[in-house]
């Protein structure tokens, strides 16, 4: 079992953005000031960028969030001026986090100087055979082109496309993490929450999902942050003490982006069975009024490819999330020699051998904020604040 030189406390999806309120703020302050001396990592989405309008510039937003919240100042200013330790992560939702202009000012927001020990990582961090890491790489929908570049909002995910471009615009929140279900149940849910405005929604939506279909595939932007997520290998390499190519294995290993593939970003936001659906209907409108039997074998046969596609999963991607989390584990483990995998992203809790997620500490489903603890000893353990 690997020893640390200090504790490790681990914290993700916090969530903070311009309209919530400040509890998850006070709530994260509160674990910081519970562990002088540490190293707290704060293992991405801590900030929910992606709320905002293309044109907002991540770091001023980031900044302006965090000015809204005196407590975590006066928290993280406390702990770095002490025996403490504070690294950032980036996730989905806040990739800015491996801007290197961050560290400079955040330090300036601190008022602190250059030698605190405050980092920003690029991808994933390795304290002994402890890896911590995001875990949004591993998830396709939300995974970036290179994990060590962030995406614009050109090249930024579905995931964080479909919030930036349909959620945030439409307040439509209560979609805000329902990837897992079909159109049928989406379409049910929208009925019930936005009433009269549900033809609106629903068009809007299929507009913005049309749009980020029809742009997906391997554009020059891509391969350009491809290219320079490459270049970037071996100073990364070098910062975390491990060889370039396991770096550039774990990155091989990954699943390949949804928005990389105009087929993947088709099947994943269920076009085929939007189109099916629309054949169906206008099938048999227009086979029984013009009496055309090849609409009618239209309608027919999309009829069959939605009992086939039913058949094999109503829904296509229930559970399959925490289902990568925990096997991506068990590859970083193989790839890098690590004792423990610590992830997030998924909201999920688990706990098996080898893989730590401690769940979101804001959407928790009632109960108390859960962090990941790691002793000197490195024991992990999942612990919680009221």
């Amino acid at each position: 079992m690997s020893t640390l030189e200090r504790p490790l406390v681990v914290v993700g999806d916090v969530h903070l953005s311009h309209d919530s309120g400040r509890d998850s703020g006070r709530a994260l302050a509160a674990v910081v000031t519970a562990h002088p001396g540490a190293e707290i990592m704060l293992n991405g989405d801590i900030f929910n960028l992606s709320l905002d309008a293309p044109e907002r510039a991540p770091l001023e937003s980031l900044l302006a969030m965090l000015h809204a919240e005196p407590e975590l100042r006066a928290a993280f200013r406390a702990h770095l001026t002490g025996a403490g330790r504070l690294t950032f992560l980036p996730g989905n939702h806040d990739a800015a986090l491996a801007d290197p202009e961050l560290r400079a000012r955040l330090l300036a927001w601190l008022e602190l100087g250059d030698g605190v020990k405050l980092a920003c990582s690029r991808w994933f961090e390795r304290r002994g055979r402890i890896h911590v890491e995001h875990g949004h790489a591993y998830d396709p929908d939300n995974a970036p082109t290179h994990p060590l570049v962030p995406p614009t909002v050109t090249t930024e995910p579905l995931g964080v496309a479909l919030t930036r471009r349909f959620l945030a615009p439409n307040r439509a929140f209560d979609f805000a993490h329902a990837t897992e279900i079909t159109p049928l149940e989406a379409i049910m849910r929208a009925t019930k929450v936005f009433g009269l405005r549900m033809p609106l929604i629903l068009a809007r939506y299929l507009v913005t999902a049309g749009r980020f279909c029809r742009q997906a595939g391997w554009r020059p932007e891509l391969a350009r942050e491809r290219e320079h997520g490459d270049a970037l290998l071996r100073d990364a390499a070098l910062e975390l003490g491990l060889d370039a190519e396991i770096l550039r294995t774990l990155d091989d290993d990954r699943p390949r982006p949804t928005h990389e593939s105009f087929e993947r970003a088709f099947f994943r936001l269920y076009f085929d069975r939007i189109v099916a659906t629309a054949a169906v209907s206008s099938g048999l409108g227009i086979g029984a009024l013009a009496r055309s039997r090849s609409m009618l074998g239209l309608a027919a046969l999309s009829v069959l490819y939605l009992v086939e596609s039913q058949r094999r999963g109503r829904n296509r991607y229930e559970g399959l999330p925490v289902r990568r989390r925990r096997e991506a584990s068990r590859r970083v483990r193989d790839i890098t020699n690590a004792e423990l995998v610590i992830f997030g992203h998924t909201h999920v809790a688990e706990a098996t051998a080898g893989y730590l997620n401690p769940g979101s500490f804001t959407y928790r489903g009632g109960e108390p904020r859960p962090y990941a603890f790691v002793g000197t000893d490195g024991v992990a353990e999942r612990r919680f604040v009221g």
